[in-house]
């Protein structure tokens, strides 16, 4: 998982944050506090602008303390600018200023730690800012506890990241101080992190609801579009390029016969809801163009399942699906009117599970729904508990052999039916969370497909799962 960003204070003066957001930003960190122990004069407007378009904030204090009354007082100023209002991210204490080098690391230890039970005492995430030298030099092992956003960037820094330039340890990673984003008029700093912190306790809750619209959607895998008005129920009897669909028919039968990818979305939504929580979970009725979706949403730039995507082609939305996954950089799909070609195929005729590399797809964006507005209206049933959200929206999938069960087993049936790779007999894996022959089978097909790279073992695991997501 990797989710992009920001980090702000008033060097950038007047942010067009309706800008940023459209963009797409994972979450912003703003600096609460200057020099002095005073409140950054632009905080105030950049907290309450990045509420308004739904950005996960965090916040950071570059320390000037060189004494544990200091810092403590630069802790409580935080608490106090608070008020006890919301953040998504951790307060991360800035820790890099050359004269508290001289301090020596038992004394940043202890000032450290008087820093981080103030902010954690008042309810808040601690982290630790610092660039590579820092960490490497300054800080001691005790602090390495903690949770780190690690700076580096090379000296001829253009804005864009250098992978070979990658900290191997860290939850984040500021990796320019030169980029350049629509919104903001200067450069700006750029961040990875590999945490979601914007996941709460309370959205947890909501899976059953992305359960339940997911499972609907995979249960549509394989339908064709009709040549004519007949056997719209069938999967595949009937079966032309004429856009016939039973999902205009229950939608909006007036447009029956045009494209349907995003009726297939709204199809689902009310399937799985009822029309009138479809209405509010889309925003409009029904979902036709993938344009009038971006204009109602916050347009994110990092995918969480459960999103609707929004394919970005020829300088517009053009084609659109449901997340069902996210490891790392690639995102799992289920979109209709597409076909089974790796690339984005915006008239294809079909239901489809399909993946991306979010990074190779420019300008592409994901919606998140309210999904509070239907909290607690769906059962936990088996049938509606079928999903690769986990506990939480993104995981790391376990090894996988013959008699295994579970997410982990689900998510690889979708990739392989996802990559063409079927059972015995040329026989479509089951998406049935079971590793059963079929799909031991398949496994087995597609570590041979890899000429070497792989052991033939029908044993997903690290290598494979590794293999399976580079692809």
């Amino acid at each position: 998982m990797e989710i992009k960003g920001i980090d702000v204070s008033a060097w950038q003066k007047n942010i067009d944050w309706k800008i940023v957001a459209d963009y797409g930003m994972g979450f912003a960190i703003l600096r609460i506090t200057e020099a002095g122990n005073v409140t950054d004069k632009y905080f105030e407007k950049n907290y309450e602008a990045c509420q308004e378009h739904n950005i996960p904030t965090g916040v950071y204090k570059y320390s000037y303390a060189m004494t544990i009354p200091e810092i403590e007082s630069e802790a409580q100023k935080i608490i106090s600018v608070l008020a006890g209002r919301k953040l998504q991210f951790p307060v991360w204490l800035d820790l890099e200023w050359n004269n508290q080098r001289a301090l020596g690391a038992e004394s940043l230890h202890k000032m450290t730690e008087a820093f981080e039970k103030i902010i954690v005492k008042a309810g808040y995430k601690f982290g630790i800012y610092c660039n590579v030298d820092w960490y490497e030099n300054v800080i001691c092992s005790h602090l390495k506890k903690y949770e780190f956003w690690v700076a580096r960037y090379p000296q001829n820094d253009n804005g864009t990241l250098q992978e070979r330039l990658r900290p191997d340890f860290g939850v984040g990673w500021q990796y320019s101080s030169k980029a350049k984003i629509p919104g903001i008029a200067g450069t700006v700093d750029r961040n990875i992190f590999y945490k979601d912190y914007a996941v709460q306790e309370g959205e947890i809750n909501m899976d059953k609801a992305i359960e339940k619209v997911i499972m609907i959607a995979k249960n549509e895998i394989g339908y064709l579009e009709k040549k004519s008005n007949n056997q719209l129920n069938d999967k595949t009897a009937n079966a032309g390029s004429a856009n016939y669909t039973k999902y205009w028919r229950d939608v909006y039968p007036g447009y029956q016969g045009q494209a349907w990818c995003a009726c297939f979305v709204s199809w689902c939504f009310m399937k799985a809801f009822g029309l009138e929580n479809a209405k509010k979970l889309l925003k409009h009725w029904p979902y036709v163009y993938c344009p009038t979706l971006g204009n109602l949403f916050t347009r994110n730039a990092n995918p969480k399942v459960g999103d609707i995507v929004i394919f970005y082609r020829g300088g517009t939305f053009t084609h659109t699906g449901i997340v069902t996954a996210v490891i790392g950089d690639r995102f799992y799909t289920i979109e209709g009117n597409t076909s089974g070609a790796s690339e984005i195929v915006a008239n294809g005729g079909g239901v489809c599970a399909k993946s991306y590399l979010n990074s190779k797809l420019p300008g592409t964006k994901f919606c998140t729904p309210d999904y509070s507005i239907v909290n607690g209206e769906t059962s936990n049933t088996k049938e509606n508990s079928n999903t690769v959200t986990g506990g939480k929206y993104m995981f790391e999938p376990e090894t996988v052999q013959l008699g295994s069960t579970g997410t982990s087993v689900l998510l690889l049936q979708e990739i392989l039916v996802a990559r063409g790779f079927k059972g015995r007999n040329s026989k479509v894996l089951d998406l049935d969370r079971e590793a059963g022959d079929n799909t031991i089978y398949a496994l087995k097909a597609y570590q041979k497909s890899r000429n070497g790279a792989l052991e033939v073992d029908g044993v997903c695991g690290p290598a494979t799962w590794k293999d399976l997501v580079a692809i």
